[in-house]
């Protein structure tokens, strides 16, 4: 039995026992306790099926078997170990595969923790499972190729990162992780657990939440440095479908503070969980059928599962809403504030403004299904998320301002922090004003709610370190300002400058003398170096220039010189060339005649009578030399095999004259000549003319430390779950405050 053959066979077997699997936990979850283990057994079947699939896709990645069409399609002999096991997850069947790897773990891990949801959960989870091995059995990344090939086509030349290593994994992780709280509700739904369900589900949204989070920032920090456009945030419709969940479990994540402290929102909490599953279904649908190929850089080539994805969504869809209508007037409507001067009153309002911002995000992912719907499929530009999503993030750094200065029911319980935190917007507004600060009253409101969510945070958490309470919420908002003042500041105060620097030749920009030094040929193409110079700072930037194998065009990547204060950004654009054209190199249609100095050549026809050595294409170009009334017929060859090209000058007898075939443009027959001997025009010296974007981008590193801090304040929230008993206290709630509270 052939390798990619088991591979095969392991994904049926995981079909299979899954929905063996489903059936048992189903019965069981219908009073049947004694195929409870069974159903558990199964799965635990299915979980070997599932991880021996992907090890034996790995094995044949790093064996280089390239009659497996996938291997073939996303790696090749040269690529090192690390990026080798990149290709896993290079195309779309390897991300399926690894998306019901992480699934099937974490499906391990809830049913010794889900206790008396473990059985509801199993169905949905069996559910889901089912829906993406569907798709596996339809395309296999055991597919064998039609013909027998030595060397593989190689991974993304963009995907060779080390970044593109780690972030689709924990992508990944975090795809697989909307699933667990998505069951739980409609498990509490069906046994109509309506508030148990959410405490439940606590850990398993906080986790994906952190997953999902840490993915996207990878994501951006690998375009930041590989891509070279100078940002890490392009509002990609294949970004957003990540970052329509995340904002998503962001609101869900608050909702569950209101769940515990009122019994609130439970109706708008149900959604919430539903819409982070639903859009991420939804995403991948956007993403892999094809629908997006002409505006993300990102997204994958329609591989016919259009059929398959839609039904996976709809299905999804219409269950989760069926239970929530069906349990809606069971449900209790309870109020998530008291009072409009109160934490859960600001929640309440902030959880609003994410499900806002992450629905006009889904509607602008969506403007080219809707508009292929209608008309010609068109993307929304940039100006459509600047001009919708500048005012939410301003509505949510001024709710986490005013966050610490009041109690959860009722009241101000720091109004010093009203104070400090009125009079820090003041001053960050005047001092941008006076500093000449040109950019519209939303970025002017912006970097003032900004620095009062920071500094009233800031209070707050260095105050509950005092008491010896550390409160990791407080961390997160703290995060999260830093965040958006670093990627404002960046961008809003960044300087940049388009530049041709000619080879060793100074030139001054930004305070800057530049000098483009040398270019360095490597087996994928070459680098360029250009010294910078300033008074503080003195770095050489290297510049790749890469030829990626069986694609057109060059890949560049940026340098970028990190500071404590800033980032200097510089950015390939392109080489020119000074100098007349090369003479020796001509273009010929059938027919054609030419002149080089006193000869005439003439291209009368192909010549494709040799056949050459098996599995070789060989094409000649008759050519007739025509000077002082003598002609020569000559015949240059050229010769192809796979990825080898090898060519035979014809001679002819004049002035040390031969000619090689340099290529051949089948779509209009034409042929490339090269011309060599002494008769060839001299021409001046080229002199290579690089040409950079050089850009400073200040305080950007606020932002990278921002997000860290806000995923490590989700962590060490998670961390103090495991040691204490839900029932305590949560990270902004003080029990004895709120029975307190409650008594005035």
């Amino acid at each position: 039995m052939s390798v990619p053959y088991l591979g095969d066979l392991f994904i049926f077997g995981s079909f299979i026992t899954v929905i063996l699997s489903l059936i048992c936990y189903f019965l069981a979850w219908r009073g049947k306790d004694h195929l409870l283990q069974l159903g558990r057994n199964f799965f635990y079947a299915a979980t070997a099926f599932v991880s021996g699939a992907i090890i034996i896709l790995l094995y044949l990645i790093l064996t280089h078997d390239f009659t497996v069409a996938y291997v073939f399609s996303y790696s090749s002999t040269d690529l090192p170990l690390g990026f080798l096991i990149s290709s896993l997850w290079g195309g779309q069947e390897g991300t399926f595969l690894l998306w019901i790897f992480f699934v099937v773990l974490m499906a391990l891990v809830m049913i010794r923790t889900a206790g008396s949801f473990e059985k509801g959960n199993m169905v949905f989870v069996n559910l889901f499972l089912l829906s993406i091995i569907i798709i596996l059995l339809k395309k296999s990344p055991f597919e064998l190729m039609p013909v027998l090939r030595t060397e593989g086509a190689g991974l993304n030349p963009l995907l060779q990162n080390f970044w593109m290593q780690i972030h689709p994994p924990i992508m990944f992780v975090g795809f697989a992780g909307v699933v667990f709280p998505f069951a739980f509700a409609m498990t509490g739904l069906v046994e109509k657990k309506y508030t148990q369900w959410a405490e439940s589900a606590r850990r398993w949204t906080m986790f994906t939440w952190i997953a999902l989070g840490t993915a996207l920032v990878m994501g951006g920090y690998w375009a930041y440095v590989t891509l070279g456009w100078g940002g890490f945030w392009a509002w990609d419709p294949v970004e957003n479908s990540s970052f329509i969940p995340w904002i998503f479990l962001a609101a869900q994540v608050h909702v569950l503070f209101i769940n515990r402290v009122r019994k609130g929102m439970m109706r708008f909490s149900l959604w919430m969980v539903s819409l982070s599953f639903w859009s991420v279904l939804y995403g991948t649908f956007l993403t892999r059928s094809g629908v997006l190929a002409d505006f993300s850089v990102h997204s994958f080539v329609d591989l016919g599962l259009n059929n398959f994805l839609v039904g996976g969504t709809i299905f999804f869809v219409l269950l989760g809403s069926f239970l929530i209508f069906y349990r809606w007037k069971d449900i209790s409507p309870n109020p998530s504030f008291s009072k409009i001067t109160s934490k859960s009153y600001l929640v309440t309002l902030g959880v609003l403004v994410l499900f806002i911002g992450g629905f006009l995000t889904l509607i602008g992912t969506s403007a080219p299904l809707l508009t292929r719907l209608a008309e010609e499929p068109s993307a929304v530009g940039l100006d459509y998320y600047f001009v919708t999503m500048t005012p939410i993030a301003i509505a949510v750094m001024l709710f986490i301002g005013l966050f610490p200065a009041f109690r959860w029911n009722n009241g101000v319980s720091k109004p010093k922090l009203l104070i400090i935190g009125g009079s820090v917007f003041t001053l960050t507004v005047a001092t941008l004003l006076i500093t000449g600060f040109t950019y519209s009253l939303m970025y002017l409101l912006f970097f003032g709610t900004a620095a009062m969510a920071l500094i009233n945070n800031s209070f707050v958490l260095i105050e509950s370190f005092r008491q010896n309470k550390f409160i990791p919420g407080y961390l997160a908002h703290i995060g999260i300002a830093l965040a958006m003042v670093g990627a404002g500041l960046s961008a809003g105060f960044e300087t940049k400058q388009t530049l041709r620097l000619p080879m060793n030749e100074q030139v001054q920009a930004m305070g800057y003398n530049l000098k483009f030094t040398q270019m360095v040929d490597n087996p994928k193409g070459f680098d360029a170096y250009v010294e910078i110079d300033a008074d503080e700072d003195h770095f050489i930037a290297k510049l790749p220039h890469e030829f990626p194998k069986n694609q057109e065009g060059v890949m560049r990547k940026p340098h970028v010189e990190k500071y404590l204060t800033k980032d200097v950004y510089v950015a390939p654009v392109a080489m020119e060339q000074t100098g007349q054209n090369d003479p020796s190199l001509l273009e010929f249609s059938k027919g054609e005649t030419k002149t080089i100095d006193k000869y005439s050549i003439t291209f009368n026809d192909y010549d494709l009578s040799s056949h050459g050595e098996s599995g070789m294409t060989t094409a000649g170009a008759k050519l007739t030399i025509t000077y002082d009334d003598k002609s020569e017929d000559i015949t240059p060859v050229i010769a192809v095999s796979g990825d080898s090209v090898l060519t035979e000058h014809a001679s002819f007898d004049y002035e040390n004259g031969h000619v090689t075939i340099a290529g051949i443009k089948p779509e209009t027959g034409s042929v490339f000549l090269k011309f060599m001997g002494d008769f060839i025009p001299k021409t001046e010296t080229a002199q290579n003319i690089l040409v950079i974007e050089l850009s400073k981008k200040p305080l950007i590193n606020l932002f990278w430390f921002g997000t860290i801090l806000c995923f490590l304040s989700g962590a060490l929230s998670m961390r103090k779950r495991f040691k204490r008993t839900e029932s305590a206290q949560t990270e902004y709630i003080d029990v004895e405050n709120l029975k307190k509270e409650a008594v005035s």
